[in-house]
């Protein structure tokens, strides 16, 4: 399972090779693929290839979503801040139009007592974070009214496990922008799921930090947005 790629190739490409060997039934990407890296047209390529074969599944993020919604509504953009605005454009061009309107985007995935999505088990476009218990909690009772015992989510770009009443809900780290301040690599998740228990486990992958800085301070964005993208990786 991998979550918020944020354009860093690199990773993304290390993450498939190191999956391809370990060895799995369905790859599963959940969402976040552009926005804050430097290497959007890479991205997408890599994640076409794993869609070919592979056959990944991609469940649809905030970021993904902002892109299809800025291409039918232009008015998203500038009710954004500013920083972000100009990273989307920056990375608008640089693809091409209707890139990711080409792909088949889930709002979810499920299978048996597992449910998967970018962020919670809510509604769709709910992009409220699974940061904290009172979160956890709310999503695990939503779990269990819709059937479920597990839940595994991206968007808080940090791996955590919270056991709520009646399910267990899964965060899994992030392979383009990590958060977690006591380990920072990048990582994502090999899940293993049996009928009575789940097991979800980490996988890190190389990544130069420097050079990703130099690299976003090698762009045409704004100094004020460099110094933000690259606080990300301070």
């Amino acid at each position: 399972m991998l979550s918020d790629i944020h354009s860093v190739s690199s990773a993304l490409d290390a993450a498939l090779r190191d999956a391809r060997s370990e060895g799995f039934d369905v790859l599963l990407i959940l969402g976040d693929l552009l926005t804050y890296g430097v290497n959007p047209a890479e991205t997408l390529e890599l994640v076409h290839e794993a869609v070919a074969r592979d056959g990944a599944i991609l469940v649809s993020g905030n970021h993904d979503q902002m892109y299809l919604d800025t291409a039918s509504e232009p008015d998203y953009l500038a009710r954004l801040p500013d920083w972000l605005r100009e990273t989307v454009e920056w990375t608008a061009a640089r693809i091409s139009p209707g890139a990711l309107a080409g792909f088949d985007w889930q709002e979810q995935w499920a299978a048996g007592p597992l449910l998967a999505a970018h962020a919670n088990p809510f509604a769709f476009g709910d992009w409220t974070y699974l940061a904290d218990t009172a979160s956890a909690d709310a999503a695990a009772r939503t779990l269990v009214q819709r059937g479920y015992r597990y839940g595994i989510f991206g968007h808080t770009h940090r791996a955590r496990r919270f056991e709520g009443e009646g399910a267990d809900v899964f965060t899994v780290g992030s392979l383009g922008q990590p958060r977690e301040l006591a380990d920072p690599r990048l990582q994502w998740a090999m899940i293993e799921l049996r009928e009575d228990r789940i097991d979800v486990q980490p996988r890190f992958v190389p990544f130069d930090r420097a050079a990703h800085q130099a690299a976003i301070r090698a762009t045409t964005l704004s100094r004020p947005t460099q110094d933000r993208l690259c606080g990300f990786f301070a």
